[in-house]
């Protein structure tokens, strides 16, 4: 797991080389439940707004998969019908409206929701990457997990900061 990880100068990964890293390491973190995510099914992993962050996804997941899921990378629109094909959900650049209107869009829905947008996690995604004194890292909301249906590796959470959803959050 690619935890903490500093961009000094030595640092040669591009903030979307690690993003992209980040997100496939939460797939593999990530139990979906058999009526999510059948055996044999494809493992949906959909980019919304960061070309750079989905094609780095696409050159780290070719020809990989995780526990017989083949990962196949998507880019989306926020208002796509599909979204909740989406297994993993990564956005970027949406303004705190837009955002909540996705995530409301794909409420209960098994996905695996995380952006960089400011918190991000405590308005009720389940991750929020993020970069503190030149060190990228993430935050979890195990509430959003729970209403998700989704289960983060107890490895993976030992690694996230915890936070907890905003008061107006359902």
């Amino acid at each position: 797991m690619c935890a903490l990880t500093s961009f000094g100068s030595a640092q040669t990964a591009t903030v979307p080389a690690l993003k992209a890293a980040f997100l496939y390491n939460f797939a593999k973190f990530t139990e979906w439940s058999p009526d999510a995510l059948a055996a044999g099914d494809p493992l949906q992993l959909c980019v919304i707004n960061d070309r750079a962050v989905g094609e780095m996804l696409v050159d780290l997941t070719k020809g990989r998969s995780i526990d017989g899921h083949a990962l196949v990378v998507s880019t989306m629109k926020p208002d796509s019908a599909d979204l909740a094909s989406c297994r993993l959900l990564f956005t970027s650049g949406l303004d705190a409206a837009r955002s909540a209107a996705l995530l409301e869009s794909i409420a209960g829905k098994p996905v695996l929701t995380v952006s960089d947008l400011d918190k991000f996690a405590q308005h009720g995604g389940v991750a929020q990457l993020m970069v503190d004194k030149g060190t990228m890292g993430f935050s979890v909301n195990l509430d959003a997990m729970h209403r998700a249906r989704i289960l983060l590796s107890s490895k993976l959470l030992s690694l996230a900061r915890i936070v907890k959803d905003e008061p107006y959050v359902r």
